[in-house]
């Protein structure tokens, strides 16, 4: 009995560790889906994303990976380029990894 108690404990002790991810996405992962099933609803998609961004931004936070690129892509497939090029760069700059794809796009759009 003692045995299975201290399992239990054990368990709702990972359990409760397990909750809070690595990154916050914030509500993207609907987002994304109601982007591209729900046509109507990709202005509020996109000012959700920024909504999101600019409160982690306010609270020190780095947000997720992609998130700013994705941003940027929103703003770029709605034909808004200077803006699709700002989130861009914050991406390069929040993660190392993504500066030679950034910049590729980047370079790209500046030089239409």
């Amino acid at each position: 009995m003692r045995a299975l108690l201290s399992i239990l404990v054990l368990a709702g002790l990972l359990s409760g560790c397990a909750t809070q991810g690595l990154y916050d996405w914030g509500d993207y992962e609907a987002d994304l889906f109601d982007y591209y099933h729900q046509p109507g609803d990709k202005e509020r998609v996109i000012e959700n994303l920024v909504q999101h961004l600019d409160r982690m931004a306010a609270q020190g936070r780095k947000p997720a990976p992609g998130l700013l690129a994705e941003a940027g892509t929103y703003y770029l497939l709605a034909g808004d380029a200077a803006t699709a090029v700002d989130f861009y760069r914050q991406e390069a700059a929040a993660w190392p990894e993504s500066r030679p794809m950034m910049a590729t796009l980047i370079t790209n759009l500046e030089a239409k």
